[in-house]
């Protein structure tokens, strides 16, 4: 017979469940606002939109499109992710919302595969790194922004849980799907997946817990089976040796070279520090209680051990993005629950001595489950609530939608000029309705789109004014 799902079940599972609760509870608190509102960071907007043309047929996989007037060939990045998100827009159609779904699956999985990770390493309590992890700042802002990273982290930390399950069985195939998971780390944001090809050394260094012969093994067939498949890729597709070799060219020898977004090569390693300060007053807070309370708990040497591996693998991931001045903070997006792991091994002794004192039938306990339970459904409520709103570009969006009722779809209209390096303006109008802009004005199409602070009476004598309700732009059509 099957059961009904009831309040009582729910509040009789696991005693450590409403931790895990409210930790996601938190997380949905944090960015309920944004999570489902309109709106995005533009290269997560950008990926969305050659996600959808790849849906649509417009485009293949290795020749992706991003407009007819901006970016036919996208070559800026591998296009995995982009492909599996092609598959969302097939199963969800072209809303807004798809975006977001893959954007909260990738960020599901890593949680799974942090957990998974976390209990390998045969510890108990994995909302602890889950916690951590999910009140990064750049976690919980990349998680509604649908950037490659986001799938990325995926395979990196899949690469790190195949090899501590090798650790665990010593069954050689899992060393050949850590490989794997890092190729097709490569082939969703390039050579910065390879990070973790550090790992079987740094296990090995800080562990010293098998012959180095052994590790050098081990580490050897991670770097063959990652390589392996996309040798063999390049060489028996010409199509995909094209597009890897033109993303190299343009996106990573390019970057290196000519690309600076930054003052300084350390600058990443600023944002590190601001995103790991909460993680680490935290564990400065532990130690200042364990002080006070004279408890004695020590972390202890083997977890030390463990932190520094995945505190060391994480910078691994860090230092190589210092090679270029093009940096951004969600570049490291990868090496986060590597740090969170490690920050909660840190805290683990204290924590798990806390939980093992709770008396899980107390009312005090009870309390508290209603407490982790009220702050996830009312995380959840709150992003149903805020759903039509707008994380950003709220006056361009709603002026993007007004003049799309207009336009037919996969038209190419004039633009002003001076506002061509609008970007954000170009993927909106790709992303909703296979709108490209123009700025050749010599090249005259059936609509101008301008702003409003640079329209002049003279276009009255060539152009009709479209009635639409816009508040930043006029669109005028063709006499």
């Amino acid at each position: 017979m099957v059961k009904l799902w009831t309040m009582k079940n729910l509040f009789n599972t696991s005693p450590r469940l409403p931790f895990y609760v409210l930790a996601i509870g938190i997380y949905l608190i944090i960015v309920c606002q944004d999570l489902l509102s309109n709106g995005m960071f533009l290269d997560g907007l950008i990926y969305s939109t050659v996600a959808k043309n790849l849906a649509n047929g417009i485009g293949t996989f290795w020749n992706p499109h991003f407009s007819a007037t901006l970016l036919q060939n996208f070559h800026e990045h591998p296009p995995l992710a982009m492909g599996i998100q092609s598959i969302f827009y097939k199963i969800f159609g072209e809303s807004r919302f798809a975006d977001r779904f893959y954007s909260l699956l990738t960020l599901l999985i890593s949680g799974i595969v942090l957990i998974k990770i976390w209990k390998t390493l045969g510890y108990k309590n994995g909302w602890i790194p889950l916690f951590i992890w999910l009140t990064t700042a750049t976690v919980f802002w990349t998680s509604y922004n649908n950037l490659l990273e986001n799938t990325l982290t995926v395979f990196t930390s899949l690469s790190v849980l195949f090899y501590l399950k090798y650790e665990e069985n010593n069954k050689f195939y899992l060393i050949l799907l850590s490989g794997i998971a890092l190729a097709f780390g490569f082939l969703t944001k390039g050579f910065v997946a390879f990070f973790p090809w550090t790992f079987p050394f740094l296990w090995w260094l800080l562990r010293r817990h098998k012959k180095f012969g052994r590790q050098v093994l081990e580490s050897t067939g991670l770097f063959f089976f990652t390589i392996t498949p996309l040798f063999l890729l390049v060489i028996f597709s010409p199509i995909a040796r094209a597009s890897l070799l033109e993303y190299i060219n343009h996106q990573v020898i390019d970057s290196i070279k000519n690309s600076i977004t930054v003052d300084s090569r350390l600058d990443i390693i600023k944002r590190l520090l601001n995103e790991i300060a909460p993680a680490a007053g935290m564990f400065i807070l532990l130690q200042i209680l364990r002080l006070v309370t004279k408890s004695g708990i020590a972390i202890g040497r083997e977890n030390t051990i463990k932190a520094l591996a995945f505190i060391f693998l994480g910078l691994t991931g860090v230092f190589p993005i210092m090679i270029s001045m093009k940096q951004s903070g969600f570049y490291i997006l990868p090496t986060y629950p590597l740090f969170s792991i490690g920050a909660a091994i840190l805290m683990y002794s204290y924590i798990d001595s806390f939980t093992e004192r709770i008396d899980f039938k107390s009312h005090g306990f009870l309390f508290f489950k209603w407490i982790a339970y009220a702050v996830f459904f009312s995380g959840i409520f709150l992003s149903l609530w805020y759903s039509d709103g707008y994380s950003r570009d709220r006056d361009k969006i709603r002026d993007v939608y007004a003049i799309i009722s207009v336009v037919p779809e996969g038209s190419v209209i004039n633009i002003n000029p001076v506002m061509y390096e609008d970007w954000s303006l170009h993927a909106y109008f790709a992303r909703f309705k296979n709108i490209s802009l123009d700025q050749d004005l010599n090249n005259r199409r059936e609509y101008l789109l301008i702003k409003n602070e640079n329209f002049s009476d003279t276009l009255n004598s060539t152009y009709n004014i479209v009635k639409i309700n816009t508040t930043g732009y006029s669109l005028l059509r063709n006499k």
